[in-house]
């Protein structure tokens, strides 16, 4: 620990952030990337630098020329939720305690059959397949958040034909590669993935069960 970290007076780095934080301070990113006010490259640079941010002054370098308020200017530690500096509510699934993240090994990650699902994922191919596989999967969840970041790599969601999946909230770079092929609004009592982040050289699939999987779905 630096002297600097260590000293009364310095209140901007007094007391470290969390995940509360670093998960706001994406929020804003992404409110920004969504109005234009910075591009989808800018996102995914300014993403990685707040995973490893571990003080309010970390963000303010990262957040200052978007929000009204900086962070070390706030009561506590926390970081307005939008541009204008209004505060973000905390969304649901979105805890420490209901996340999980995903990130793929070289030789990619696949999820299927009755794997037990976060509401709240963070889904980081980096440059492969990172393929998330609900058919079998059993939830009363009606709403999962995945939160992506594929500069690089390939999200690949299999959903039920009874499931939504709400990908309105991801930024996309000119040269993204998507394919959806699933139902954009649930069936009542199911559930909707919602999907935000950014896609920047990557590949993000959404579809329904192909035609072995529907077979073995109706034995």
């Amino acid at each position: 620990m630096s002297e600097d970290d260590r000293h009364p007076d310095h209140r901007d780095r007094a007391v470290r952030i969390g995940d509360v934080e670093r998960d706001a301070a994406i929020e804003v990113l992404r409110t920004a990337a969504g109005e234009g006010r910075i591009t989808v490259e800018e996102l995914d640079d300014r993403m990685e630098l707040v995973a490893v941010a571990r003080f309010p002054a970390d963000l303010d370098r990262i957040l200052a020329d978007i929000v009204t308020e900086l962070p070390s200017e706030n009561s506590g530690t926390g970081v307005s939720g939008t541009p204008d500096g209004s505060r973000m509510e905390t969304r649901p699934g979105e805890s420490p305690g209901s996340r999980e993240i995903l990130r793929s090994p070289w030789t990619g990650l696949t999820r299927r059959g009755r794997w037990p699902v976060k509401p709240y994922l963070r889904c980081e191919p980096a440059g492969v397949l990172l393929e998330l596989n609900f058919l079998d999967v059993v939830t009363d969840l009606e709403i999962i958040d995945i939160d992506v970041a594929a500069r690089t790599g390939t999200l690949k969601l299999i959903v039920p034909d009874s499931w939504g999946v709400d990908s309105t909230g991801l930024a996309r770079s000119p040269i993204a590669v998507i394919t959806f092929k699933a139902n954009e609004s649930a069936q009542e009592g199911y559930p909707t993935i919602r999907v935000r982040g950014s896609i920047g050289s990557g590949v993000f699939i959404a579809r329904g069960p192909g035609f072995r999987q529907r077979r073995r779905m109706k034995k």
